[in-house]
């Protein structure tokens, strides 16, 4: 299993949410490989919104 980090922008009418998947360096989907090194990116993020954005961690990947 893989976690993203997802940040929820507001429309710009105010009246719902849109999920942001976030994105690295390169472009490419920010993965991490345990919900531990989310979880402490996504406070991160949390504390330095200075716009009142959220984030949440979401799962991804396959079941097996």
């Amino acid at each position: 299993m893989s976690y993203v980090i997802v940040k929820m922008v507001r429309t710009s009418d105010g009246s719902s949410h849109l999920p942001v998947i976030l994105l690295d360096g390169n472009s490419e989907v920010m993965e991490f490989e345990n919900e531990t090194e989310a979880e402490e990116m996504r406070r991160r993020f949390q504390v330095n919104s200075d716009s009142g954005y959220a984030y949440n961690i979401k799962k991804i990947g396959v079941n097996e």
